[in-house]
């Protein structure tokens, strides 16, 4: 019971619809979770509302995928000042095109979570669900939002997190999971705040050519770029790992036109952050 019911409090979709939704019957699936108790659900109808909430997750993250594309090509062009009123809208409304199936999508699956409720048990959770959310300052639903945005903002990289990265995150999922909700309200403050994550991206640009190049025997530049990528697997700075895939986009072009030269700068501007990183 307690793992069916944890799949519908951490689905990956955001059931944060319109608070109209809410206020005429619908029911979120925090909030069934947190009434668990009171519903008195039985085991079939548990077993039903993790088949739903498991399809919406799985329907929905390419979804929320298309919509964080969007989101970010949007945030983009914001920051560039010649962009025009034309782009801007023409972006926003591309934005606004890939919310509108994530949003059908949560409205669908609310009803089908209600329609899985007895009448006596819809009306039991709605009269109980203000008073149980105050009661817990929502602080469940604060960490599953601050969660989806730290997700947002690694997954917007577009690679593979770093060790570190998922050391981290495992651990605060590790919190979730035992209920320890203030721990791991705290961890992911803690984690928002060294990761960077809502540090603006710099558009500044990294002068390779002010750095030495080291040695650049062919078979030392191979153990050097290795070395470079195992020690960034402890890299959890966003604005980093966002500097890093920049130099890798130099570093693969100095490779393609064998300027060994510049391969070894880059990797030397690379190793010298690594060892400010391991200096802290």
């Amino acid at each position: 019971m307690k793992t069916i019911l944890f799949l519908l409090s951490t689905a990956a979709l955001a059931f944060a619809g319109p608070e109209i939704w809410l206020q005429n019957g619908l029911v979120t699936p925090e909030t069934i979770s947190s009434l668990k108790a009171e519903l008195e659900l039985t085991a079939e109808q548990e077993e039903k509302m993790q088949s739903i909430v498991t399809a919406a997750r799985s329907e929905g993250e390419p979804l929320e995928k298309t919509v964080r594309e969007r989101q970010k090509a949007l945030n983009e062009l914001l920051r560039n000042r010649e962009t025009t009123t034309d782009s801007a809208s023409a972006a926003l409304t591309k934005l606004l095109e890939a919310e509108a199936p994530v949003k059908q999508l949560q409205l669908r699956a609310l009803i089908q979570l209600r329609d899985v409720l007895s009448l006596e048990q819809q009306k039991r959770a709605m009269k109980l669900a203000p008073g149980k959310v105050a009661k817990s300052d929502g602080i469940e639903l604060r960490v599953k939002q601050k969660a989806e945005k730290l997700r947002a903002a690694v997954e917007s990289l577009g690679i593979k997190p770093t060790n570190a990265m998922s050391e981290r995150g495992a651990e605060i999922e590790a919190m979730i999971r035992a209920g320890e909700w203030k721990a791991a309200d705290a961890a992911i403050d803690k984690l928002t705040l060294e990761s960077g994550a809502d540090e603006p991206e710099s558009t500044a640009e990294v002068d390779y050519s002010q750095f030495e190049p080291g040695n650049v025997d062919l078979e030392v530049l191979k153990e050097r770029y290795q070395t470079v990528q195992d020690k960034g697997q402890s890299v959890i700075s966003i604005p980093m790992v966002r500097q890093f895939l920049k130099a890798k986009e130099a570093f693969e072009e100095a490779k393609a036109a064998q300027d060994a030269e510049k391969v070894g700068r880059i990797l030397t501007w690379a190793e010298g952050q690594l060892e400010k990183l391991a200096s802290k």
